[in-house]
C-alpha cells in the first residue's frame, strides 16, 4: 500500500501486476530490434547506451527476484516475523534482501557478458557507441573493408571470447 500526500486514505497499487506486465511487454519485443529502434531515434552516447541496455535487459533478473521474494514470503520464519508485528522495512532488510542478493550476484556476470556482446553487435552495425570511441564491434566492422588485415578480425574476437568465458567462469566460482 502506498500513501500519497494528496489523498487521505491508502491506495492499493498492484506493483506485482505492473512489474509482471512490464516484464511480459519487454520479453515480447526482440531486444536487438528495440535497441536498434531507440538508438536510431536518439543520439547514442556511452551513458545513454548503458541506460538503454539496462532498461531492456532487466527482465530475467526481475523474474528471478520476484520468484525468490515469493519463495521467501512462504517460509515459516518470514511468516513468524510478520506475525510478530515487525515493520515492513525490517522484513525487507533482514529477511528479503539477503535472500535476493544471491540470485542477483549469480546472474550478474552473465548479464555483463550479454551487455558486452550486445554493445559489440551494435557497434558492428554502426548504431552503438560514437565513431570516435574504440570498440570491438567497430574493429570487426573495419575488418570487412580490409580483408587482408586478418588481425582486425581475430584479435577482437579472441578478446570478446576471453571476456565472455572469464565472466562465465566468475559465475561458476560464485555458485560454489
Amino acid at each position: 500500500m502506498l500513501r500519497f500526500p494528496f489523498m487521505q486514505r491508502l491506495v492499493a497499487v498492484p506493483l506485482d501486476w505492473l512489474m509482471q506486465a512490464a516484464i511480459a511487454l519487454l520479453a515480447a519485443i526482440p531486444r536487438l530490434l528495440l535497441i536498434l529502434t531507440v538508438a536510431a531515434a536518439f543520439e547514442v552516447t556511452s551513458v545513454s547506451l548503458v541506460l538503454l541496455l539496462g532498461c531492456t535487459s532487466w527482465t530475467q533478473s526481475g523474474r528471478l527476484v520476484r520468484a525468490e521474494v515469493r519463495r521467501v514470503q512462504q517460509l515459516s520464519y518470514f511468516e513468524a516475523a510478520r506475525a510478530a508485528g515487525l515493520p515492513t522495512w525490517h522484513l525487507m532488510r533482514y529477511h528479503l534482501l539477503p535472500n535476493i542478493l544471491r540470485p542477483i550476484m549469480t546472474t550478474l556476470p552473465l548479464s555483463i557478458a550479454a551487455f558486452i556482446v550486445l554493445e559489440t553487435t551494435l557497434s558492428f552495425l554502426g548504431v552503438g557507441l560514437p565513431a570516435e570511441t574504440p570498440s570491438w564491434g567497430r574493429l570487426l566492422a573495419l575488418s570487412r573493408f580490409a580483408s587482408s588485415s586478418w588481425w582486425l578480425f581475430v584479435f577482437p574476437i579472441l578478446c570478446l571470447l576471453a571476456t565472455t568465458l572469464s565472466l562465465r567462469q566468475l559465475l561458476l566460482i560464485n555458485k560454489r
